[in-house]
């Protein structure tokens, strides 16, 4: 099944939006793609960490 898309509207300088056309036809892609895989890797790199805060907050965490 394919995930199911939602529309995300946000504020950049023209410096980045600039950057990530720069990037998008290099690799030939559109703006879209691009900021997709930027944010899979945020996700990827700080959601283990904000899980791990998140569960100690509640508590839910192992012990010896």
């Amino acid at each position: 099944m394919a995930d199911e898309s939602t529309k995300v509207s946000f504020v950049t300088t023209s410096e980045k939006r600039l950057a990530l056309d720069r990037i998008a036809r290099a690799y030939g892609k559109n703006v879209s793609a691009v900021i997709n895989e930027a944010i899979e890797s945020y996700i990827g790199l700080h959601e283990p960490e904000a899980s791990s805060a998140a569960a100690s907050e509640h508590g839910d965490f192992a012990t010896d």
